[in-house]
């Protein structure tokens, strides 16, 4: 009875469980079912923190949306993009780094990095509310292509497959290639890359507007520092590469 009342007044038991949104279709970093390579790490960063939090898996939109409002302390993964606002911090270390890539149909007319250049009534796909490498971002306000919003990179890929639109912008990395979300998307048209738009590192992105926000970051910077320093974030890294060299990518 005394271990428990000791227990019950302790810091960690009276501390507040913090709420964390995690994008659900992000698959291999953040996936539907709660795991992924980002979910992994942040889960492990913050138990090193010594601060406990409850992970709610939504989609991308929903989770940008109630960080920035500051219905939850932090949302994973936000591109580092100035629009976000002073209201939301991004650790100093990001998760990881993506590249935009524009893919289109092989042999498509849509090719190349001016936009200026592809035909006037082409069509991109770009998923709601998702953060872009600035040379993208840049290339669609300066020019009149009409950009379709789209749920997932995986609807886009079935979209581009059956012509509905003529290119998509895709977030690629070494963990995440194109065969990788074709496969994730059961669209395996011949696809061609248009252009590879740059970096955008993706970080789990924390509320100033939320009461945790502030601890939360600190707690996160501490608990992932240590993970880097140690060798574990990598390990997490591996483990994931491994898991989907023997794998199918969950379906969306």
């Amino acid at each position: 009875m005394l271990l428990a009342a000791a227990f019950a007044l302790s810091p960690l038991a009276a501390a507040t469980v913090i709420d964390i949104d995690a994008e659900d279709a992000a698959a291999p970093w953040s996936q539907d079912d709660g795991r992924g390579a980002a979910n992994e790490i942040v889960r492990e960063a913050f138990a090193r923190g010594g601060v406990a939090i409850r992970m709610h898996t939504v989609p991308y939109a929903r989770c940008k949306a109630e960080m920035l409002a500051g219905s939850v302390a932090g949302c994973i993964a936000v591109g580092a993009n100035e629009a976000l606002g002073a209201g939301t911090r991004l650790p100093r270390t990001p998760l990881y780094r993506v590249r935009t890539v524009l893919v289109s149909r092989e042999h498509a007319a849509v090719s190349g990095c001016n936009a200026s250049d592809w035909p006037a009534d082409t069509r991109v796909g770009r998923v709601h509310a998702y953060e872009y490498a600035p040379r993208f971002e840049q290339a669609m306000a300066t020019t009149r292509i009409a950009t379709t919003d789209l749920n997932s990179e995986a609807q886009g890929l079935r979209m581009l497959a059956a012509g509905r639109v003529d290119a998509i912008a895709l977030q690629l990395d070494a963990l995440k290639t194109l065969d990788y979300v074709q496969r994730q998307a059961a669209a395996q048209a011949p696809l061609q890359v248009a252009c590879d738009f740059g970096p955008l590192d993706s970080h789990i992105g924390f509320s100033m507007r939320h009461a945790e926000g502030a601890r939360a970051l600190a707690a996160f910077e501490q608990g992932y520092a240590a993970m880097l320093a140690d060798g574990s974030a990598e390990r997490i890294l591996e483990s994931w590469r491994e898991r989907l060299m023997l794998t199918t990518p969950p379906r969306r």
